[in-house]
């Protein structure tokens, strides 16, 4: 079977430009169509599912912080800022405690009143210093007792230079005695407790010294009766004294 194309050139190219063209109207339909339900979906995902999301998300940052919230002095210690912003305040705030070996000195008594550390314990918790060692009598340990009891700390503190001037220690108690023997030698041994003032240790505070006033604290003399002026008037009449 033989088959003649009578069509001409041109007819052809026209029929094979319709058929490109109605391709790429259908291709850019599709495509369309494609992108429409591309937006569609994506403006369903942004106005409800990602609202949605993002409620549960803060929901839980929201109980994630109430539980950080709630831990005592968190905001000390969360941060590296925090941290940094301490520090100036710590440095203020120390003590230098190395002024205790310069204090042993003035503190102690002199002879035959002197006494012998054996140990010195300083607790910052609740400003205290513990002095254990011995003595030779309980007199002496007495004397010891009232020289820290009495000591002056002076120091100028910052800001100012004047200079300021008050008890050492807030309260001097002896927390434990005992009589022994040592060397074949009578021994008082002892621990005594003493609450410091800030100002003594602070590292803010310049001029520190301490002094121990020249005062008599012996009961002999300071229970002593006070000797009285005599009166004019006699205890006794002179006939009662006959």
């Amino acid at each position: 079977m033989i088959q003649l194309n009578l069509l001409p050139d041109l007819k052809k190219e026209f029929i094979k430009s319709q058929k490109n063209k109605g391709l790429v109207i259908s291709s850019s339909i599709l495509v369309t169509l494609g992108a429409l339900g591309l937006s569609a979906l994506l403006f369903v995902y942004v106005t409800f599912a990602q609202q949605v999301q993002i409620g549960l998300i803060t929901q839980d940052i929201n109980s994630k912080s109430k539980e950080l919230s709630d831990i005592p002095d968190i905001n000390k210690y969360l941060t590296i800022q925090n941290q940094l912003a301490s520090i100036g305040s710590l440095h203020d705030g120390k003590g230098i405690y190395s002024r205790l070996f310069d204090f042993f000195s003035v503190l102690n008594p002199s002879p035959p009143n002197n006494i012998n550390l054996s140990g010195a314990q300083l607790i910052t918790t609740d400003r205290s210093v513990l002095f254990n060692g011995t003595t030779g009598t309980f007199e002496s340990l007495n004397v010891f007792v009232d020289t820290l009891k009495n000591a002056n700390v002076s120091y100028t503190a910052p800001g100012t230079d004047q200079t300021t001037k008050e008890n050492m220690f807030e309260q001097v108690f002896v927390q434990n005695s005992g009589l022994g023997r040592s060397s074949n030698k009578q021994v008082v041994s002892f621990t005594v407790r003493a609450i410091y003032k800030e100002s003594v240790f602070n590292a803010a505070n310049t001029n520190v010294k301490v002094e121990v006033p020249a005062i008599t604290t012996t009961p002999s003399a300071t229970q002593s009766p006070v000797p009285q002026a005599q009166t004019t008037q006699p205890l006794f009449n002179s006939e009662g004294a006959k």
